[in-house]
């Protein structure tokens, strides 16, 4: 999730037990995504990013150290993204900000117009998409269960972050198309989720929270335009929208052939 500013099971261990434990899995983990962290890291910003490892370790302590950093890199992955752009567009950008248990946002400057807002928003879940790619890749020549949990993580909090409901990323972006086309895009939204057979309790929040949302923004959010946008624009940007969602759709069910290959055997 990007946000712009106005102006620019294991038990678990405590003491040095539990670091170590931290960092023996955090190395074998990072050593597996070097490769497509290194494309992103900006060392001085993820070091000034506290949070996000006071998010890895309650991950790995309350999740496990395996699942938890896998999610921890997951997000850090989709914030990256947004950092990525904000500053391909020359805008200030502050190190992302990571709240356990809830998921986490890149502080930046407002973009010049609603156009680049919205790819500014996409920029985190085409981050994920490509990890969640890479992963599958990895997975699929390597027949690691590893790479196949990794693409299933990426490809699933980024489809969640893709549901057209404000204050997620994909809230943002059809906003951009067209405000009212919301209406219709959340009952799609919701519906291909069901048939690709994601689980249920995500979807059950998005619908709820969806509800609130729907009924406090009809006449500020929901029924107002986007000033400054051309159609030529709002069409590009609903044409990466559904292609970053169709992707994500894809990877999700390719993760899921191998499995249901195995139960036909």
């Amino acid at each position: 999730m990007e946000s712009s500013d106005r102006p620019p099971e294991q038990p678990k261990k405590k003491g040095v037990s539990g670091i170590a434990a931290l960092l023996a899995a955090a190395g074998g983990l990072l050593a597996k995504f070097k490769g497509f962290l290194l494309l992103f890291v900006h060392a001085p910003m993820l070091l000034g990013s506290l949070s996000f490892f006071a998010t890895l370790w309650l991950y790995g302590l309350t999740l496990g150290w395996r699942f938890g950093i896998i999610l921890a890199l997951v997000l850090l992955a989709h914030e990256l993204g947004h950092v990525v752009a904000f500053r391909n567009y020359g805008l200030a950008v502050r190190a992302p900000v990571f709240l356990p248990f809830i998921g986490a946002l890149t502080p930046g400057a407002r973009p010049a117009n609603a156009e680049d807002g919205a790819y500014i928003a996409l920029a985190g879940p085409l981050a994920g998409m490509g990890l969640a790619a890479v992963s599958l890749a990895m997975g699929l020549a390597t027949h690691d269960p590893f790479w196949m949990l990794a693409a299933n993580i990426s490809a699933l909090l980024n489809l969640f972050n893709m549901a057209p409901v404000l204050p997620l990323d994909g809230g943002s972006i059809i906003r951009a198309v067209w405000p009212p086309i919301v209406v219709i895009a959340l009952p799609i939204f919701i519906i291909v989720a069901i048939l690709a057979q994601l689980p249920l309790l995500p979807i059950a929040l998005i619908a709820l929270f969806s509800i609130f949302w729907l009924v406090g923004s009809w006449r500020s959010a929901l029924a107002s335009t986007v000033d400054g946008i051309e159609t030529p624009a709002r069409i590009r940007i609903g044409l990466a929208y559904a292609g970053t969602l169709l992707g994500l759709l894809f990877i999700e069910a390719r993760i899921h052939l191998p499995v249901l290959a195995t139960l036909h055997r």
